[in-house]
């Protein structure tokens, strides 16, 4: 498998991507079943059951070993059982329709890897896009006390954030941001434990309606612990552009609506969309419950 791995990177197949995702666990499966201990995965579901636990010691090692991150695993997961099933059900498929032909076993691992470079050379075109997403919130407060508020949130406990899945993946809880003016503008620095420290540089201000800016993430802006090698902020798969509050005055209530711009490079489709969104409407939501939280207990 690492082999194969390697050799398909040397190839120049890009690991981000759905021709890697998916076709090399279709490719390692008929590698893992033809050459598989004798009695191990004899039948269909226990085929699946054998190919999914290689798969998991796979991955764990990958963890183990620093080669890739809690994040870029959690992503891959998906597309590798999907492709390992679909990869399993051929081969057994296959095999039973050719037990007399003495080269079936050696067939199915080439036809899937001609396939694979066939696929990668159609996908390489496809364009990158950018995603805006955004979520809302009602506050019970009028619009400028929630302007105060979004523009500096000082000394944010960990009890003020739930743990989400996110958290659990390795990406530390909000602690801090802070409005900071000087002479080449405005800028507002957030910090996510001692190990993260964004700015965003404030592009457009309207009074108790609207904040607009772009990020910036300087140099060991954050540790490599966090940071997984493959969704790099500002690499080659991955990157956040800009956001801002948008405020909507309720009469009594405001509704406070959070957008964030990224910039996806993978190539996944529907896949990378999802993640997208699924990573930034967690910190959205994090956020603009506590400034709701904040601002109701004033």
């Amino acid at each position: 498998m690492i082999l194969l791995s390697l050799l398909l990177q040397y190839l120049g197949m890009e690991t981000v991507g759905v021709p890697f995702l998916l076709g090399f666990p279709i490719v390692a499966t008929a590698l893992i079943l033809r050459f598989r201990p004798k009695g191990r995965g004899r039948g269909v579901l226990r085929a699946i059951a054998f190919l999914c636990g290689v798969w998991a010691l796979a991955l764990v090692g990958a963890f183990v070993f620093g080669l890739e991150g809690l994040i870029c695993i959690a992503m891959a997961v998906g597309p590798i059982l999907l492709g390992t099933t679909f990869g399993g059900l051929i081969y057994i498929v296959y095999l039973r329709l050719q037990e007399a032909k003495k080269n079936g076993a050696k067939l199915v691992v080439v036809m899937p890897l001609l396939a694979l470079v066939v696929l990668d050379g159609g996908l390489k075109n496809t364009e990158a896009r950018v995603h805006s997403i955004s979520n809302e919130i009602v506050i019970e407060a009028p619009p400028e006390v929630v302007f105060a508020m979004v523009k500096t949130i000082p000394d944010i406990r960990p009890e003020e954030v739930p743990t989400r899945f996110s958290h659990l993946l390795g990406v530390p809880k909000p602690t801090e941001a802070r409005w900071v003016g000087g002479p080449d503008g405005v800028v507002r620095h957030s910090h996510w434990g001692p190990e993260v420290h964004f700015q965003e540089r404030i592009v457009d201000v309207v009074e108790n309606h609207e904040i607009a800016w772009e990020f910036e993430f300087p140099e060991g802006w954050v540790s490599e612990r966090i940071e997984d090698p493959h969704v790099r902020v500002g690499g080659e798969y991955f990157d956040v552009l800009s956001g801002g509050y948008v405020l909507q005055d309720l009469g009594q209530q405001t509704r406070l609506t959070l957008t964030t711009r990224t910039w996806d490079g993978s190539r996944l489709g529907f896949y990378a969309k999802f993640w997208h969104h699924f990573f930034i409407e967690d910190f959205h939501e994090v956020v603009l419950e506590l400034v709701k939280a904040r601002v109701e207990a004033l």
